[in-house]
């Protein structure tokens, strides 16, 4: 995917589904001007809330603190992961700071499942279950707690 803000948004555009790799900044002060971190420039939650994305469907958010909430809205969804649920039908991000990794551990558990789990998860609303199961292989690995924690589904 083209690392330009505009590049990116044009692409992201004509998806379904959007995986980001980066570093993702939380911004407690203002939410909406939280960022994803790409090659070149940074794109912010104005960026994406003030774009039309008809094919929209799901994103997953391999950055950390993409959905670690604001101090005094603790149990609201006003973060990277909420937020893009206002385009998206749902999105995997992670509460803290993540392992780097970690993720394609994840990305794999998500995408790479067996054939007869991935017959039954081929739809959007299915990828908590994807997740979930990803999760459980780290988790699985031994790994201390903090590595397998972060993640998190947010979404139909």
């Amino acid at each position: 995917m083209p690392s330009s803000l505009q590049a990116t948004v044009t692409e992201v555009k004509t998806c379904t589904w959007v995986h980001f790799t980066c570093h993702g900044v939380q911004n407690p002060v203002d939410p909406t001007k939280s960022f994803l971190q790409l090659y070149d420039t940074n794109l912010d939650l104005d960026s994406i809330l003030q774009t039309s994305l008809p094919n929209s469907e799901f994103v997953f958010l391999a950055a950390c603190q993409t959905a670690k909430g604001d101090i005094e809205l603790v149990n609201e969804s006003l973060h990277l992961g909420g937020l893009y649920c206002w385009s998206f039908k749902a999105a995997i991000g992670t509460m803290w700071t993540m392992m780097d990794e970690d993720g394609p551990i994840i990305a794999e558990g998500v995408y790479g499942l067996s054939s007869e789990v991935r017959a039954r998860i081929d739809k959007v609303g299915d990828t908590a279950e994807a997740l979930q199961i990803a999760v459980r292989k780290l988790w699985d690995s031994g790994v201390p707690y903090e590595r397998w924690m972060p993640f998190i589904h947010i979404g139909v």
